[in-house]
């Protein structure tokens, strides 16, 4: 410090001879005001040699008063009073990059293009010893028997990379493949927005009409795909899922560590969640409930329905507003987590979800169960999750911006 000040012009510097804490010894506190900042996890002393109450952010190093420590700008992990105007224009600027790089990865839709697209498609132990062709029908896809003979004849169905005949006889734990060496998939809503990123998670906000897997007709046109083009290397993992038509929270873990502790989280029921729902009607009460049971197998149009005797489901429900176009408002907050539960439960009920192209009113049911872009949202939006973060420990709540339709 002596030459610093000296090359910054002062003339007369002097120092302790033994230090300030030689000074304490000798002279206690006299003449000194504050505490002394010292390099171990006590932060700083007083004239006593006592370790006082500073802390110290351990992301700028700034020593921190006991009442800069108790400011909402304070996390001991993530930033203080000092740095915290710093760390946030930091996140932001992340979160615009990445943004950007996810707007690149969608234009054009990747599926929109045509690609060569290789399905595998396994054989369990129960197909054991079946041909190609019996196998094939068995899988109960879309297409039919004379669907899949064409494809073979076609030499679109492979096994070791060579086209195989009808006739040949299948082994449990091979695998065919499914060749289109054109194919499209259909159109998707892309505008995906990144709402929170560090160093364990990223949090999205998904669009309606978005599958976020790769299944049946969607493979690149998905958000795990858009995600793990736009955040290469890294290799972007979704913890939990979302029907294609709802729309709302994401939380993808980036690294295999941190899936293993936050997937567990939603696979164990701990994370607590939060929906938003236009329905059809106006509930009478406004609390009410849901118990019935969700079947275990889907129909052919791939809905699930209510089953006394399926899986066990509970939701919770709270009426937010009566609206005068005779659709309501309404809170969910599932307690358990089966396919299409909301969905179901509200329909089960009389309310069904505004937009929903599966669980109509009247109780009737639909022919197709995936929006296209053209058509209106589907009224079912994943609101808050509470989560353990899985690097702290820590409850960490996280809320979505609301939807237009909610916004009334």
């Amino acid at each position: 410090a002596a030459p610093y000040m000296e090359t910054a012009g002062f003339q007369d510097v002097y120092q302790l001879d033994g230090g300030i804490l030689k000074y304490f010894e000798e002279c206690g506190g006299a003449h000194y005001q504050g505490d002394c900042f010292v390099f171990d996890h006590r932060v700083a002393v007083d004239p006593d040699l006592k370790e006082t109450d500073a802390r110290m952010c351990y992301v700028c190093q700034a020593p921190l008063t006991p009442e800069e420590c108790r400011s909402e700008q304070y996390d001991p992990r993530v930033s203080c009073p000092y740095c915290h105007h710093l760390i946030a224009q930091r996140q932001s600027a992340l979160i615009d990059e990445r943004n950007k790089s996810i707007a690149k990865a969608a234009s054009p839709l990747p599926g929109s293009v045509p690609y060569e697209n290789y399905r595998p498609i396994t054989v369990q132990a129960a197909f054991d010893g079946m041909s190609v062709i019996d196998f094939l029908v068995a899988k109960k896809t879309v297409l039919s028997r004379e669907d899949w003979l064409g494809l073979i004849s076609q030499k679109r169905i492979l096994l070791r990379g060579e086209p195989v005949t009808e006739d040949h006889i299948l082994k449990a734990g091979q695998r065919l493949q499914s060749f289109d060496p054109a194919h499209t998939e259909p159109d998707v809503r892309a505008d995906i927005n990144v709402l929170h990123e560090d160093d364990a998670i990223v949090v999205i906000n998904k669009p309606g009409c978005l599958p976020m897997h790769p299944c049946g007709r969607f493979n690149r046109n998905t958000l795990e795909y858009l995600l793990r083009q736009a955040f290469q290397p890294l290799k972007i993992r979704p913890a939990h899922r979302l029907d294609a038509n709802t729309s709302g929270l994401v939380v993808c873990s980036k690294t295999r560590k941190v899936a293993s502790l936050l997937q567990p989280q939603f696979e164990q029921g701990r994370v607590k969640k939060t929906y938003l729902c236009r329905v059809h009607g106006h509930p009478d009460s406004d609390t009410f409930e849901s118990t019935a049971g969700i079947s275990k197998e889907p129909t052919e149009a791939g809905a699930r329905t209510l089953s006394p005797d399926g899986l066990s489901a509970e939701t919770h429900f709270s009426v937010l507003s009566r609206l005068e176009d005779g659709t309501s408002l309404v809170e969910a907050r599932p307690m358990t987590g089966r396919t299409n539960q909301i969905r179901i439960h509200l329909w089960g009920l009389g309310f069904p979800i505004v937009g929903d192209p599966l669980y109509l009113p009247e109780g009737k049911m639909g022919a197709r169960s995936t929006l296209t872009p053209s058509d209106p949202p589907m009224c079912l939006h994943a609101l808050k999750l509470m989560i353990e973060h899985p690097e702290t420990g820590e409850p960490k709540e996280l809320e979505s911006p609301l939807p237009h339709w909610a916004q009334c």
